[in-house]
This record gives C-alpha cells, structure tokens and sequence, in this order.
C-alpha cells in the first residue's frame, strides 16, 4: 500500500505539469482493468487530442512531461510528443519601433532572413539605444531611420546577422532586456565596405532585439534594408569515437576511473517492454579498447546508480523487471578480481515505508572511504503523479559495512544528478529532476525542478540552493570538470531532449551555459541525449549511451568525446552568459592604411572576402587635390572613392572601365579623409599577383 507523496510547493521555481497526471492515473490502474481496455483507449486518445490542442492554443498553457509505455501497459497504448508546430515562413519587413519588432523565427531547421525593408519613411525615436561602435564622430550616435527585429533564438549557438546587400551605410546592434531597458550585446559599423556584420553567442529560448540604423542623415532614392540572419549547427566540440560493442543501452550506470570507463548494467529496449542489461563493460580511453567483464548477478539492473570507491565499484537496488518492488540488493564488483559480491542492503527499517527506491543518483565522498544516495522513488510506474518521491540520503561505510541516515535533502526529487564538488568546499550537490506537487486546485502534478542543492557535512548549516539551472532537465548525466566545475549534459525537459551543457560554477553559486558547440545533439539528424553517462579524463569528456527523446526512444551505442580546450577555463568568448557584449568586426576604415601627399603605395586583392582597402590622408590647407590609382589589370575592375571623416562621399572614379587608371580630383578643406579602393570584378577568386598603385598630389 502507498503512502502519500511528499509533495513540494509550486512556485517559480517549478514547471508543472498536469497533463500527464490523467494519463498516469488511466495506466496506474490497468493492471486492474484490463477488462477495460478498449475504453481506456478510447480515454487516452481522447486527452492526448485535448492535451495537445490545449497546449498550442497559447504559450501560457503548461507543458506536458511524456513518458514511454511501461511494460505492462502493451505495445497497443502509444503515448507520443505533441505534434511539432508549423513551420513559420521568413520574416517580414522591419518595424519602425522596437516595441513593435518584427519577430525572427530562427533555429537549426529554420534560416530566418528578413524580406527587404524600404526605409526611407523610417524614423529614429528618443528612446533608440546609443551605437558605441559607430566610427568617428557621427551626426547622431543613435543613427538615423532605425529598423527593429526581434528574435527568440530557437537554438544555443553562434548567431550570424549581416546587411550586405543593403544600399544604404548601416550600423548593427544586438541587444538583449526589453525595450525600455536595453542592453547591448553587439555592435558593427562597417564590417564589408559600409555593411556590418556580428556574430554572437545566443542562447535557445532568451530573446534579442536587433537594430539597423543607417550612419546619414540623408537617404538614397530607394533605401533598401536587407538582413540576413543564420545559426551556426551546434555540436562541433563533439565527436563519435567508438560504439558500445554489444549495442545501445539506456537506464545504466556508469564510474571511472582515470581512463578506465564502466558500463553497468541499463536496457537494450525502453520502448514498450523493457530488455534488461546484466552487461559489465569496460572501455580504456587510453588504449581505445573494450573489454567485456563478469556479468551483474541476476536478470540486470536498470534505473540505477553506482559508485566507485578504490578499486571496486558499488550499485545500490534498481529495476530488475518486477514492477512491484525495486530490487533491495546492494552489489559490490572488484575491479582486480573481476569479482561480483552480494553485501549489506540498505536495512528495511531505515527505508521510507520499508520499500526500496530506484532513479536515485549517488556520489562518491573524496576520500572514496564512503558512498551517498540521494532521493529516488518508491513506486511504479516512474513518470506518475502520484509517484512516492522521497528526500532521503543514505550513507555507507564499507570499512564497517554500514548504512545510516544523512541529512535530507530540502526538496524530494528523483531523475536527477548528483556529486560531491570539492571546489568551493560545496560537497555533496544534486541538481535538476522530478517531483511531485499540486496544482492550485489541489490536482496531483509531476514537477520539473529547475534547481539543486549543496551539503557539505564538514560545516553543516543543511542544504543550501546552488540557483537554478538555464535548461531544467532530469534524466541528464554530469560529471566533474577538471576546472573543479560541474558539468550537466543531456536529459529531457518538458518539451524534449535538452542538447545545452552547462556547468555549476562553486565559486560563483551559479549555472552557466556552455556555447553552441558544446551542445550534445539537438539537431534533426542527432537528436539530444536522455540519460548519457560519462566522465572526464583529462580536458575531454566521454559520454556513453542513452537514448534519444520521446517519439522515437532509440537507445545509442555511440561514445562521443567533447573536448574543452587544454588550459580550459570558463572564460567569455566560451561560455554564454545571460548578457556577453561582443563587438562585431573592426570598422573597416579604423584599419585604414595611411597615405602621404606625393606619397605612392602597392595594393593588392589576395582574399576571395576581399573587396575593400581602405586608406587615408591629412590634407593640410585648403586647395585641390587628386588621388590615381593606376596599374588596374586589364582583366580587372577597382573603383576608387574618397570619404570625409564623417562618411560623407565627396568624389569616386565609378567607371565601367577595365584596366588603366581611375582619377579623382577635389577641393578640400583640411581635414582627414578616406579613400576606398573596391574590387568589382572578378567576384570570385582575385590574382593577388595583381598589384594596382595609389597617390596622391596637389592641384
């Protein structure tokens, strides 16, 4: 008989979701109806239709947690992700105002450039963010004529946005807040002749305003905006270096030891009936070989953790088929002997209720003398809102073979991380997983927990909050960094696979998210991982197995390794954080090349990007003077063009003409000035054996 659950509170820091309770409390009674079948059916089919139309009518509704069939449900009873939303087309003209941005719908499926945007008419508001990266010495440092986008990026990676192709001189903001409080995240003036360009870290889910202004006052017959905007695929930190040898597996467990990796246990099937796994492999990063060793006593254990203390490694309880009970075993495995032990089960007496617990997470102390639980579930089926979740942490000894109460944690959780963080002197955290709650009309609720939690048993004081994770996930695997941080990957949130890592920073009491090439999956032909294990050796991180998300529930045999870098370290250009200013490109004309009166250069195309060299002069007085280029290949277009120092064109040698010299001839006051020689023909691939000359003169 079940007790009830403990249940946590539902505030911010919980997403909830009711849905699943219908389907949990159908499938929690078909053992016992069975004689129903059909009209159960019927009930399911008929709450996932209103569930999913519930669920797209507005993006306040509550998400729905999905659970694949448990074995005894049958292979008839199919519970699937809602179906994906329609595809959006591009975006369309700029607004005038940022409150009212055009929105962007931009993901890995999805390159959402901005159709073309006349903005002659466009205005500037008092409120437009200052443009800190606009060259020189602008008329207005808010630019002229503003255009507005506004974009929820669909995926974490590198943002590209450009307005080549626009025939006005832009400037390029990216800013993050809201538009009465803006803050600026990047920048760019002139990145190819007068276009501008930024590439920027963003974050799946958090939103972006965008902004071109244009640099003059003035307007061209027809100014055009153009914007293009794409995310760079994510992942490329990743690669696959081997396959599980006896194929994929899920629901395991998993230690290191050095290069030295253990696969335990977990199942080959999670899709209807469950295939369990007595496997014990191991696999030497060192040496890139497997080997397959002394199989777990027993059917095979799944949803389970194990630990390893010295040279053997211990697995406390698990799934071993029988849908009643979890397994109360406590098995021990001596690496050296290549040896299975059966010893001291946790006593009944110190069980919640006297029944064991599974999907339990557990961390080895430092000195590995011995070994913590934390958390877990009692009952059956796992994704159930009713499950019995408990708070409870456990701790055994070895050298006297005993287990004893700890401190509980705050929060009762279960599908989620855990390790001891020694930096920061943090201890024994867990982060992430499920609950169990209530709703506002006291409806039962399965509840995705957004946060963790610290113990340090040294210094006491309890669990203390480690804040909340940026992608709340359970089912995810951790491991510790050799920075000292704590690293999450994978898992499964209310709508999907999680592909983000992200780490908690002990110093700082804080997640951070890993960039777009750190992501684990996320793209349509490499779903995200649930329930991936690994650990790092050295900079890397070797993750082994899992399966892939909900609407497919494939278990992986693949072992992907990610690399951090040699002298890691959580610096900006490589971790995302809620607000990163990054600059766009180097104004064009800030590289500029200066040029002396009577004074001659060599110039050359030697890049396919290359259309642009930029120079510039001191003219001292007032008078006449003329700048030549010379020496065109006769296979060649250059044009040349002489700026202020405010951008104002004030002549260009704009001919059709190939080859021979091109001639600009002007009065000036004194003053800096810029002159612009462009490549128009060839497109492609310049000669850079081609050298054209420049001067300048008097009169």
């Amino acid at each position: 008989m079940r007790t009830a659950p403990q249940s946590v509170n539902v505030d911010e820091r919980c997403v909830i979701v009711p849905f699943y309770a219908s389907l949990a409390i159908i499938a929690h009674h078909m053992r016992r109806l069975l004689v129903l079948l059909p009209v159960l059916l019927a009930l399911v089919a008929t709450a996932a239709v209103v569930g999913a139309n519930n669920h797209l009518a507005g993006s306040g509704d509550s998400p729905i947690i999905v659970e694949p069939p448990e074995d005894w449900i049958g292979a008839v009873v199919k519970v699937t992700d809602l179906p994906p939303a329609p595809r959006r087309p591009d975006a369309g003209p700029a607004a005038d105002r940022c409150a009212e941005a055009t929105p962007l719908q931009l993901s890995f499926k999805n390159t959402a450039d901005g159709g073309g945007t006349t903005t002659n008419l466009y205005s500037q508001e008092a409120t437009d963010p200052v443009l800190a990266c606009m060259f020189g010495d602008p008329t207005n440092p808010q630019g002229y004529r503003t255009a507005w986008y506004v974009l929820v990026a669909g995926d974490t990676s590198l943002l590209t946005l450009t307005t080549e192709g626009t025939d006005y001189d832009t400037v390029l903001g990216v800013f993050a807040g809201t538009c009465d409080a803006l803050q600026s995240l990047a920048c760019s003036d002139d990145f190819r002749g007068f276009q501008s360009k930024v590439t920027l870290p963003v974050v799946r889910g958090r939103t972006y305003y965008i902004l071109v202004a244009d640099y003059q006052s003035g307007t061209p017959a027809a100014a055009t905006l153009k914007l293009s905007a794409t995310l760079q695929e994510g992942g490329a930190r990743w690669n696959q270096i081997t396959s599980i040898p006896l194929g994929g597996v899920s629901r395991h467990a998993f230690v290191s030891d050095g290069p030295e990796m253990f696969l335990i246990g977990g199942q080959t099937n999670i899709s209807g009936i469950p295939v369990l796994s007595n496997n014990l492999l191991l696999y030497n990063a060192l040496s890139d070989r497997w080997r397959e060793l002394s199989d777990l006593p027993g059917p095979g254990l799944s949803n389970t953790t194990a630990v390893r203390l010295g040279r053997k490694i211990y697995i406390p309880g698990g799934f071993n088929g029988n849908t009643s009970d979890y397994a109360n075993t406590h098995l021990v495995y001596d690496i050296n002997t290549d040896f299975w032990q059966q010893i001291a089960p946790i006593p009944v007496a110190l069980l919640p209720n006297g029944e064991m617990f599974a999907w339990s997470a557990a961390a080895a102390e430092p000195a590995e003398s011995s070994y913590f639980t934390t958390g877990g579930i009692t009952s059956y089926p796992a994704l159930d809102a009713d499950a019995v979740v408990i708070s409870r942490t456990y701790r055994f000894t070895p050298a006297t073979n005993r287990w004893e109460d700890f401190q509980p944690m705050t929060t009762a959780r279960y599908a989620h991380t855990a390790a001891w963080v020694s930096l920061g002197n943090r201890g024994l955290c867990v982060a992430g997983g499920l609950s169990v709650g209530e709703d506002l009309d006291g409806e039962a609720v399965t509840v995705l927990l957004t946060g963790g939690e610290c113990y340090n048993p040294a210094t006491g004081g309890g669990w203390q909050p480690t804040g909340d994770l940026n992608f709340p996930r359970y089912a995810a695997g951790s491991a510790i960094g050799p920075d000292g941080n704590w690293y999450v990957f994978g898992g499964l949130d209310a709508n999907g696979g999680v592909p983000e890592t992200e780490f908690y920073n002990p110093r700082t009491n804080s997640w951070q998210v890993l960039g777009g090439e750190f992501s684990l999956g996320g793209l349509p032909q490499n779903p995200a991982r649930v329930w991936p294990r690994g650990a790092f050796w050295g900079d890397q991180l070797y993750v082994f197995g899992g399966n892939t998300p909900p609407g497919e529930q494939r278990v992986i045999s693949s072992v992907e390794r990610m690399s951090l870098g040699a002298g890691f370290a959580p610096l900006p250009n490589r971790i995302v954080f809620p607000f990163v200013t990054v600059l766009g490109s180097d104004n064009l004309l800030n590289n500029a090349v200066g040029l002396a009166i009577n004074g001659r250069l060599s110039g050359n195309f030697s890049e396919s990007t290359q259309f642009y060299n930029p120079y510039y002069f001191d003219w001292p007085a007032f008078g006449r003077a003329t700048i030549r280029l010379s020496d065109i290949p006769a296979n060649s277009n250059f044009n040349i063009s002489v700026y202020d120092s405010q951008k104002v064109l004030r002549g260009q040698g704009n001919t059709a003409l190939y080859g021979g010299e091109k001639t600009v001839s002007l009065t000036l006051a004194p003053g800096r000035y810029y002159i612009l020689v462009e490549r128009i023909f060839p497109k492609d691939l310049p000669n850079p054996a081609d050298f054209y000359r420049l001067s300048l003169s008097p009169g």
